[in-house]
């Protein structure tokens, strides 16, 4: 899978710098065309009031952050980005970015950073990470501010064996390079309790088991024919988005890719909330899989 457009919504923080970076790797690979885009904000009680800016205050701001988007679009091109474009808006930046993102379908991919900074002229990307993680009508990368580069070389996968986990271990399969430890895929068995919280049967609990065995085996098998990296597979029991954070505490992962929505029951994790969870702590870019809505 290559990607055809990027969007990148930058606010010129470290974060907002590693997602340019990552956008760029990205759009490189595939050919893609990348916009940077940058929302300047001022919140409505800044015109009213003891509070008020002048004319000319607001002026300042949006000529420099016409300035800071200059030179993103010149470091993209620096960094090798075949075509790139800028956009400058004004509004709500999660609401501005998913609205961008709708009104283009040709665009199948958003890199977002998690944090930024606050102020006036300045988004708090990361509660516009998430806005956007919940809203998107695409795939969507969400970037830490770590400042070294790195190929995804070890890939973490939480699936539930749904449609939107298939496509995201089909994109992390275009995503992994040799030399590191592959595709992790990682499934986490939530067994069903009484309403008084006793224990499931043990007979239960081995059936789920086995049959979660076997269908991980099927699916590492499955990913195995299409890439030229290691691929294994992981269960665990309990919570899907902690036991996510609990495997990346413990490994050494550049990147986690997984599906948006999954499905429920006894051998299925819900992947809408376990995904914005994710997004929030993982300490490396986790990109969210989600087919184009049209």
């Amino acid at each position: 899978m290559s990607f055809r457009k990027i969007l990148c919504p930058i606010d010129f923080s470290p974060g907002a710098d590693q997602a340019l970076r990552l956008a760029v790797q990205l759009a490189t690979r595939s050919n893609a065309e990348l916009v940077i885009s940058h929302t300047w904000f001022v919140p409505p009680l800044a015109y009213a009031g003891e509070w008020m800016l002048a004319g000319d205050v607001v002026q300042q701001m949006v000529d420099q952050d016409e300035a800071g988007l200059a030179m993103a679009v010149t470091e993209a091109v620096r960094l090798g980005a075949p075509r790139v474009t800028s956009v400058l808006g004004n509004g709500a930046p999660g609401e501005q970015i998913v609205k961008a993102l709708a009104d283009d379908p040709a665009f199948d991919l958003v890199v977002v950073g998690t944090h930024g900074r606050t102020g006036l002229s300045r988004v708090l990307l990361g509660s516009v990470a998430e806005y956007v993680v919940r809203h998107a009508p695409c795939s969507i990368l969400a970037a830490r501010s770590r400042l070294e580069d790195a190929p995804f070389k070890n890939v973490l996968c939480p699936i539930d064996f749904s449609d939107r986990a298939r496509q995201a271990v089909d994109l992390a399969a275009t995503l992994v390079e040799p030399g590191g430890t592959g595709i992790t895929l990682l499934h986490a068995i939530e067994l069903p309790t009484s309403y008084g919280q006793e224990p499931p049967l043990m007979d239960l609990a081995e059936e789920v088991d086995r049959q979660t065995a076997e269908v991980l085996d099927k699916w590492v098998g499955q990913v195995r024919e299409k890439v030229r990296v290691p691929v294994s597979g992981q269960s665990c029991r309990g919570g899907a988005g902690g036991q996510v954070l609990r495997v990346l505490d413990q490994g050494h992962y550049d990147l986690v890719v997984m599906g948006s929505h999954g499905r429920t029951g006894i051998r299925r994790v819900f992947l809408g909330s376990v995904a914005e969870k994710v997004v929030r702590h993982a300490p490396c870019p986790v990109l969210v899989a989600r087919p184009r809505v049209p």
